[in-house]
């Protein structure tokens, strides 16, 4: 017998192993394993199990040990990721790595030392790189292996290799691939008198405290609750337990309150609108079928609702269902929703929450403890059985695609999935993307509409101002930040007790520090972009990399003094808006904000109680929150993603006005919505200022058809990055002459620097193909993954790209 295994760290496809007899009757698919590779044990995924194998026995090697009781993956899922592998051209093992909790397939930890001999031998003997590697080992005694290589200044193993090879150096691996630990460490006090454990612990202040505080709190608390209160170290709660004092045992962690905006309500009546939207939705469940619907409605037209009641059947019928939302903390609406309604059957999965909490919460769905499993985009792996409905709520937000590999788009795999499963699948949106659009014009998908408010009430009133007709702020070289017209409608709100969110789509002061002297820009010494001046922690910083520099005295170019910050951002836009409402009470929530601990629960929290009247932020402010008493939506400016050199440039401008316009008069009274921009003719203004969703995706498909891009075509974006601009454009050339001959229904944008040329340290040089078809993008790509890369430059390939920058 014989098994197909997934290794991770870039080994293409799987490998074949023997199945040693006494594993035989164990051993299905979905488990793990380990496996020999190059001298060494690794952990894989077994993804097939045979009878034959076409290879030669005598070369096949055996699996050594079988690490889990029961399959984690389920049978479709390991079909999906499979599919996964070949559509977004990613290893079949780092696929699954992603797919599973962290940890399960991570690679051993190696770390490099010298041998008796490596110590006795003299570097100086040895080239380049092996002398730095024994040097390195020699004043450092041990070093993890990809910092030693990086240390040495090598791209590759084989400086290493060689010295391994010749004795000179030995490898000590660490298993890393056990499940993390799911119970906490805590403490009681032992059963003795009170006067005993004091006396024992006479000579210590620290541990008469610990006694203390147990016999006053409780009898028992997690250890690391009791550090935290005492302020003591882990080495007097061990002595405690040495001396007797206190007695360790383990226990599930306490659940962590999750936070909401609003309390929990009764379940509403149903619109008539939401009515027939469930009971399209309900009969088709009745047998097995693929059946996607697109959910388009309005801003507060109750979609959370309408999948919510749909979930509900879907339980009732002794199935499971999924909701994928865009980021878990900024859509407390759409999860508190579904927690208040299923309460403990629901599972919550996400990035944010530990290595432990995530596995414990994955078991939990693995053992049948949750009927519903909710979060973002990597939740689409949770190992349900029985699924009856996958919704994706806000299906056209860009948090759904993976930024790494695997580059995946989340709301596309449900469709794949629920064609696999036979089963509905429930796309949400008040903006739909130009792909979901596409599916119900070809008769793919079934088009639901909720075209009414809940709450009774109309759309907000939206007003362009066209900022060319606008007299220039003094200071922001001629442009204006808040319109006179803005301005008066701030004002009369206030005076009404309202409130007013403000959308601005940089964050920091300014995005450049521009030299009026010379006209040199402070930019990024790693990224070919200006770095953002902020005052709030103060400084320049680069938005992609990070680097950080203080605001110089003068021009380092040509020394001049006039240094002025160009452009707005949320800053300064709360410094203007004290200027001219100085009794307001206002608010940022930016990425800033939410790096901050607790920085989004207590912005968001401030506003919604009304202690806070402004709310300042970046597209943050535009995600599915409810504030009744917001009345006034104001978009500073509405053309800084027109500029982007992306063909979705328009759809996200689009998507994020009408998005942040239906944050305002979600309650009784009227909303009002001012549109700041320079370009009020421009489709996606125009369409968002009357709220034409289909008219803005009329034009925008005839657009995208007109050059060839999706969904009218099948795209993908290959780039090549290296810290050596030659070798980056070098390969890029190399990857596009391979195309070469090309089909007729194939267009190739490139080879040429990527908008963003530099990033992080690297040169970016890219292509952009576009095919009919999946089957010709797939053969196109094949040649290009053929054409040897040298090991300085790194190649990705990008399938169904959400961004060219």
């Amino acid at each position: 017998m014989y098994a197909e295994v997934a290794v991770p760290r870039g080994v293409p496809d799987a490998l074949t192993y023997s199945v040693p007899e006494a594993m035989e009757a164990f051993l299905k698919p979905g488990m793990r394993v380990r496996v020999p590779l190059k001298g060494r044990e690794v952990t894989g995924l077994v993804l097939a199990v045979e009878e034959t194998t076409s290879l030669d026995p005598s070369i096949v090697r055996n699996i050594v040990e079988i690490l889990d009781s029961r399959p984690l993956l389920p049978g479709h899922l390991l079909d999906l990721g499979a599919f996964i592998s070949g559509y977004y051209r990613c290893p079949i093992g780092d696929t699954f790595a992603a797919m599973l909790p962290a940890r399960l397939l991570r690679a051993d930890a190696e770390i490099a030392e010298l041998t008796l001999t490596g110590a006795a031998a003299h570097p100086d003997t040895r080239p380049g790189r092996q002398r730095k590697i024994l040097e390195l080992l020699g004043e450092k005694g041990s070093m993890r292996v990809p910092a030693l290589l990086v240390a040495a200044g090598s791209a590759t193993r084989t400086p290493l290799e060689r010295l391994l090879s010749d004795g000179l150096v030995a490898i000590r691996r660490r298993r890393r691939d056990r499940p993390p630990r799911i119970e906490v460490a805590a403490v009681r006090l032992a059963d003795r008198p009170h006067e005993e454990l004091l006396d024992l612990s006479a000579r210590s202040p620290r541990q008469r405290e610990v006694i203390e505080l147990l016999a006053e709190r409780g009898p028992a608390m997690l250890v690391r609750d009791l550090q935290d209160a005492v302020g003591c170290s882990a080495g007097v709660i061990r002595e405690m337990i040495r001396k007797g004092t206190l007695e360790k045992f383990t226990q599930l962690p306490p659940e962590r309150p999750r936070w909401a905006l609003r309390p929990g309500t009764d379940r509403p009546v149903l619109t008539g609108e939401q009515r027939r939207a469930v009971e399209a939705i309900v009969s088709v469940m009745e047998k097995p079928k693929y059946a996607p619907f697109l959910l388009e409605g309005v801003t507060g037209s109750g979609k959370t609702e309408v999948y919510v009641r749909c979930l509900e059947h879907v339980i009732a019928a002794g199935k499971t269902g999924l909701v994928l939302v865009p980021e878990i903390g900024l859509t407390p609406a759409a999860v508190g929703a579904v927690e208040r309604r299923f309460g403990e059957r629901v599972a919550v999965l996400h990035s944010a929450q530990s290595d432990s909490e995530r596995w414990r919460q994955w078991k939990l769905v693995e053992d049948g403890g949750a009927d519903i499993v909710i979060g973002p985009r990597s939740a689409l792996f949770a190992p349900l059985e029985r699924l009856g409905l996958i919704v994706v709520d806000e299906e056209h937000d860009a948090a759904y695609k993976q930024g790494e590999t695997p580059r995946y788009q989340a709301r596309d795999l449900a469709l794949v999935l629920g064609n696999r499963l036979k089963i509905p699948v429930l796309l949400c949106s008040a903006t739909p993307s130009v792909e979901a659009a596409a599916l119900v014009e070809r008769g793919l998908a079934r088009r639901l509409v909720l075209s009414h408010r809940v709450a009774g009430g109309s759309l907000p009133h939206v007003e362009v101002v066209d900022l060319r007709k606008e007299p220039p702020e003094p200071g922001e070289q001629g442009r204006t930040l808040f319109s006179r017209r803005l301005r008066t409608l701030m004002s009369e709100t206030l005076a009404r007790g309202e409130q007013i969110i403000l959308l601005i789509q940089r964050r920091g002061w300014a995005p450049i520090l521009l030299c009026r002297d010379c006209g040199h820009k402070m930019e990024c010494p790693d990224c070919s972009v200006p770095l953002v001046l902020h005052r709030r922690t103060g400084g320049l910083r680069c938005h992609y990399c990070g680097h950080f520099e203080p605001v110089p005295d003068a021009c380092p170019v040509c020394g001049g003094t006039l240094l002025d910050a160009v452009g707005a951002g949320t800053e300064k836009v709360a410094h203007h808006l004290a200027r001219y409402f100085p009794e307001a009470t206002a608010a940022i929530l930016d990425r800033d904000t939410v790096r901050r601990k607790d920085g989004l629960q207590a912005t968001l929290g401030s506003f919604a109680s009304g202690k806070t009247q402004v709310l300042i932020g970046t597209q943050m402010v535009a995600k599915g929150h409810h504030f009744p008493n917001v009345t006034l939506t104001g978009v500073i400016s509405a053309d800084s993603l027109l500029g982007l050199p992306d063909f979705r440039a328009g759809e996200r401008t689009f998507q994020l006005l009408t998005q942040v316009a239906g944050r305002a008069g979600r309650g009784p009274r009227p909303g009002h919505v001012i549109i700041q921009t320079y370009y009020p003719d421009h489709p996606a203004i125009r369409c968002a200022s009357t709220h034409d969703v289909d008219g803005f995706n009329r034009e925008e498909l005839v657009y995208r058809q007109s050059f060839s891009y999706p969904p009218a075509t099948r795209m993908a974006l290959v780039r090549f990055e290296s810290q050596n601009s030659h070798a980056a454009q070098t390969a890029a050339e190399a990857a596009a002459g391979a195309t070469s001959p090309a089909g007729a229904g194939i267009r190739l944008r490139g080879p040429s620097p990527a908008p963003l040329e530099r990033l992080r340290g690297y040169w970016r040089w890219q292509l952009l193909i576009s095919a009919p078809n999946r089957a010709e993008l797939r053969a196109v790509l094949e040649k290009i993954e053929h054409v040897r890369v040298v090991s300085r430059v790194r190649r990705i390939i990008d399938v169904d790209p959400l961004s060219t920058l």
